[in-house]
């Protein structure tokens, strides 16, 4: 659970966002003036927003029968190391906007675990289950070794029946952001899109794990 501290800086970035600061100033500002750690500095960056842009993801939020027969873009990192978190036990944040995030921290450093493999099955049978369309699985190819790891999510994803094109590539955020639906949590994609799948809430729904809910932190 958040410190006091924490609480009053989810309030104070709150009561900026909601008047129009620009982000990024009302983030360093808040998280300078209660000297706040890179763990809770990312928790504001991530998972804090004002309330017309939370109401603005939220009724973008679709569930997993609102993607069959639809075009589906995954955001192959965000969506991986979230459902990897939730498997290991750490903790993800259920943010202003109503969408899973978690705080790791890993994307541009990310290296395939012990819970990698079974985070990709988990998936797959939710995308099987989904009945997309299509399914575009994007990994960013600046970082190391994410062909291979394209190359083993097709894999599992056609085990379980799923056809998907799954690649390593420059500029996920427009691809992903352009499909019928988009399976991110990223804000820029979020923006983007015009509905959003919350796929990691639904592995949630499924297996549980540790969710800390910025509901609990009342304020402005």
């Amino acid at each position: 659970m958040w410190s006091e501290g924490t609480r009053e800086a989810i309030r104070d970035l709150r009561y900026l966002l909601n008047r129009g600061y620009p982000r990024e100033t009302a983030v360093r500002v808040v998280s300078n003036h209660y000297c706040l750690s890179s763990e809770e500095r990312h928790l504001l960056s991530r998972c804090v927003f004002s309330r017309e842009e939370g109401e603005k993801h939220r009724r973008k939020l679709v569930r997993l029968e609102g993607v069959r027969g639809k075009t589906l873009g995954v955001d192959g990192y965000n969506v991986l190391i979230t459902c990897e978190s939730l498997l290991e036990g750490y903790p993800v944040v259920r943010c202003d906007d109503g969408l899973l995030r978690d705080l790791r921290s890993v994307r541009g450093k990310y290296r395939s675990g012990e819970h990698t493999e079974r985070a990709l099955e988990e998936i797959a049978l939710l995308l099987a289950e989904a009945e997309a369309r299509e399914v575009r699985f994007l990994f960013d190819s600046p970082t190391s070794r994410s062909g291979e790891l394209a190359r083993r999510t097709a894999e599992v994803l056609e085990e379980q029946g799923v056809r998907a094109v799954c690649r390593a590539t420059v500029g996920v955020d427009g691809v992903v952001g352009s499909c019928e639906v988009s399976a991110s949590s990223d804000r820029v994609i979020v923006e983007r899109a015009r509905r959003v799948w919350d796929l990691p809430a639904e592995l949630l729904e499924r297996r549980g794990g540790r969710v800390l809910d910025l509901a609990e932190v009342s304020g402005p």
